[in-house]
């Protein structure tokens, strides 16, 4: 068994177990992923930044040129690190800095240094559509992951508040770098074995970031539409080849997300702005990097089974094409739908967050959005309305939601179980434990859920076919690594 380390909260069964993971907020910073914790406002310090720096910085358009600045965290000393913008529009503030996206390298000028786990920070300023859009779309993507074991392992996304040299430039949605460090957090980079590229333009073809010098075997077998549209070779089986090399489950994560969201500009919906791992030990996964073009418009109403430039046949519709892949999307989104993404859910997730933003917001001298922080939150909760209720109506064999569920409570844990309880199995041995209570008149059947102490393998071990808590009971598991008990 594995220690699921969350702290006493009760638990609705069809969400699953691992659903109770996520960043803690803390009063101070804490290392990956609690820095990236969205329910903390970060204050972040751009300081002695030379003005004429700045100026080069806030109109280069080959977004290359990098400067030098002390980077603080509110608290903590300053450290060294290089500042370059990223190609989002300015958004002019008067009076002060102009807001631009920010790339800071935390590692350029000082090699080795890391920043609370990190390497690298990726500043959005809200371009397009705001941050409080733009935060809202990172946090969509974020609650896609993990919960019915498809093994989609998102990146996390907070707010900051950037003040360079003293003067408040604005709020930020800092999200986490899609780049090495962000695959090494996640056991997904084995030296020699592993290749992320980046797909920047619509009909590019893939950068190597990291990995090589020489393409991974994937990238090479998978020379046709929709995964490379710049060595074009004969389409084989979609169905039966694809599977082979992309981790199916994820990818069509990803793109139900795109869907539900809107984004326009993004993996195959228009073929643009994401990443793709590729590894010799684990299927190909996707990450996008750009969610500056969601919740508008029509957005609301928007078909979940085309991409941005229909009828032209994209790589979404290339894929959703094929019957099993289109049958596993619907059950994908059918399951969101009723879980992560439901009314409930995302409303609750608008209610915690406007008091942690809502101030700072108001406060940026360029928010580059139309009303107050209210009026934002305000909109995306009819937008989240109005879309929940189109894309129920749209998946095709929607399976209605639950309208009850059934509670359970996570009732005690050992943590660090030295002369505690005795595994009955093992005389002498005192491994860790927790206990779930079943608190209604019902028993509870809770064999095919999940348990896990890593949020990025929510799947480590399946309770088996048949475990049942009784009315009123509980149910202790050891958390000593053996399943087989």
């Amino acid at each position: 068994m594995f220690l699921m380390r969350c702290s006493m909260i009760t638990m609705l069964i069809w969400l699953q177990l691992a659903s109770c993971f996520g960043p803690v907020a803390t009063a101070t910073a804490q290392s990956w992923p609690e820095i990236l914790d969205s329910s903390v406002l970060r204050v972040l310090n751009l300081d002695t930044v030379d003005p004429a720096d700045w100026a080069i910085i806030q109109a280069d358009d080959t977004f290359l040129i990098e400067v030098p600045a002390m980077l603080e965290l509110d608290g903590e000393a300053p450290i060294l690190v290089s500042v370059r913008r990223k190609s989002a529009d300015v958004l002019t503030a008067d009076p002060g800095f102009d807001k631009v996206a920010l790339k800071i390298d935390i590692n350029e000028l000082v090699p080795g240094q890391t920043w609370h786990g990190l390497k690298k920070l990726s500043l959005e300023n809200g371009d397009d559509a705001g941050a409080i859009p733009e935060g809202f779309g990172w946090f969509v993507e974020r609650m896609a992951s993990s919960v019915f074991g498809y093994g989609y392992q998102a990146g996390y996304t907070a707010w900051v508040r950037l003040f360079i040299n003293g003067v408040d430039t604005g709020v930020y949605v800092n999200v986490e770098q899609r780049d090495k460090r962000f695959l090494e957090n996640r056991n997904l980079w084995v030296e020699g074995e592993t290749w992320l590229y980046k797909v920047s333009d619509t009909g590019g073809g893939p950068e190597l970031k990291h990995g090589g010098p020489l393409d991974s075997p994937a990238s090479e077998d998978l020379c046709y539409e929709p995964f490379n549209r710049q060595n074009p070779c004969p389409t084989p089986d979609l169905a039966s080849d694809v599977p082979q090399y992309v981790d199916m489950a994820g990818i069509l994560t990803e793109m139900a997300t795109d869907a539900f969201l809107g984004a326009g500009d993004a993996l195959l919906t228009n073929n643009k702005n994401f990443y793709f791992v590729d590894s010799l030990s684990v299927k190909r996964k996707y990450f996008p990097w750009d969610r500056d073009t969601v919740t508008g418009g029509q957005t609301a109403t928007k078909s979940i089974y085309e991409g941005a430039h229909p009828p032209d046949p994209g790589g979404f519709e290339l894929l959703l094409a094929v019957p099993a892949f289109r049958a596993q999307y619907n059950q994908i989104f059918n399951d969101l739908i009723c879980s992560s993404w439901s009314e409930a859910t995302l409303v609750a997730f608008l209610d915690a967050h406007e008091p942690v933003v809502s101030a700072a917001f108001d406060a940026d001298p360029n928010a580059n959005a139309e009303g107050s922080a209210s009026e934002q939150f305000d909109s995306l909760r009819s937008w989240v309305t109005a879309r929940v209720a189109h894309v129920k109506g749209e998946i095709e064999g929607f399976q209605a939601c639950p309208t009850t569920s059934i509670q359970l409570e996570l009732n005690e844990l050992m943590a660090s179980n030295i002369l505690g309880l005795e595994d009955p199995d093992e005389p002498g041995e005192h491994p860790d434990w927790f206990e779930i209570r079943n608190p209604t008149a019902l028993p509870v059947d809770i064999g095919g859920i999940y348990l896990t102490d890593n949020p990025f393998a929510p799947t480590q071990y399946q309770v088996p076919a048949g475990v049942t808590i009784p009315a009123q009971g509980y149910l202790l598991f050891y958390a000593d690594s053996d399943p087989q008990q």
